[in-house]
C-alpha cells in the first residue's frame, strides 16, 4: 500500500511539474495554470495545496515570501526554481495578487 500511495505521488508531482513547456512570454495565468492549478485551484481556492484567494492564510504573506515558495517548495510543496524563470515567477506572483484583488481580498 505504501509503495502504491508513493507512486501516485511521484506521479502527481511528475505531472506537475510537467509545465515546462510554455512559451517563455506566457502570462501569469498560464504559468500558474501549468505549475500550480493542480494544487492550488483553478480559482486559487485551494485543493491538494493550500488556498491562495481571499480569505486565505497566505493572502497577507509578502510578495518574497509567495516567490521564495515558488522557487524553493515548501512542505509537500516542490520547488519550481530550476523549471520557471524569474519573469514567469513574478507574473505568478502578479496573477495570484490581481486575483486577490478582484475577488475582494488583499
Amino acid at each position: 500500500m505504501q509503495k502504491f500511495v508513493a507512486l501516485i505521488l511521484f506521479l502527481f508531482v511528475v505531472t506537475a511539474c510537467s509545465g515546462g513547456r510554455l512559451p517563455p512570454d506566457a502570462t501569469g495565468r498560464q504559468v500558474y495554470g501549468a505549475f500550480c492549478a493542480s494544487c492550488h485551484g483553478d480559482d486559487l481556492g485551494g485543493g491538494f495545496g493550500p488556498a491562495l484567494g481571499p480569505g486565505s492564510d497566505v493572502v497577507d504573506m509578502t510578495d518574497e515570501f509567495y516567490r521564495f515558495t515558488i522557487e524553493h517548495g515548501l512542505g509537500r510543496m516542490p520547488s519550481f526554481g530550476s523549471s520557471l524563470t524569474d519573469e514567469q515567477v513574478d507574473r505568478v506572483v502578479a496573477y495570484v495578487r490581481e486575483v486577490q484583488a478582484t475577488s475582494g481580498g488583499g
